[in-house]
């Protein structure tokens, strides 16, 4: 049948067809440019945020490190003067002290790249040294809060005997000294000796 004028719909859409194919494929182009470039940023913007945590959690530990340097030679001159106190001629001594600072060490950064995706591209060999690194920092602060503890639970009471509270002082605190040396060569691991 031949619409009005002498045309047939069949023949315009035959000539229509490649300009209608290329508008297609047109759109289809423009639509898989569109996708890949918004994968792309998405990619990107993944990728800074693993830099953004990264450096964090490197800087965090740097710091951690410092605070670990410092108690590091307290710990092992109080470990040392309560030894000192055991030792069978130490002179009987009225007065006994122990200064144990609080080392205050951070794992936000760490916590805040664990929960959200910014830990999506960093190597997973290196994500769990890292995160054996927060665990022995764990343990240590854990042993430091039950040193505090014991240290504030002993009786001002002049005739318990330095001794006595040294022997009951010693494990705790030569523990936690060993603990530091242990957390500084795990930072040291992950840092590189001298780096902040």
């Amino acid at each position: 049948m031949d619409a009005p004028g002498g045309t047939s719909l069949r023949h315009r859409l035959r000539e229509k067809l490649p300009e209608i194919l290329i508008e297609a494929a047109s759109v289809v182009v423009a639509l898989l440019l569109a996708l890949a470039l918004n994968g792309w940023n998405e990619n990107r913007q993944v990728r800074e945020r693993a830099a953004t945590a990264r450096a964090a959690i490197l800087a965090e530990l740097g710091e951690n490190r410092r605070e670990i340097n410092e108690a590091q030679p307290k710990l092992k001159a109080i470990v040392d003067s309560l030894n000192a106190a055991l030792a069978k001629d130490a002179p009987p001594s009225h007065e006994m002290q122990v200064n144990l600072g609080v080392s205050l060490l951070s794992a936000a950064a760490w916590h805040a790249a664990l929960a959200t995706d910014a830990t999506q591209t960093i190597d997973f060999a290196r994500m769990t040294r890292v995160a054996k690194v927060y665990e022995v920092q764990e343990s240590y602060l854990h042993v430091q809060s039950q040193a505090m503890d014991q240290l504030g639970s002993i009786p001002a009471d002049p005739t318990l005997g330095g001794p006595k509270i040294a022997a009951s002082l010693v494990p705790r605190l030569s523990m936690l000294s060993q603990l530091a040396d242990g957390l500084a060569k795990s930072y040291d691991d992950i840092l590189g000796p001298g780096n902040p």
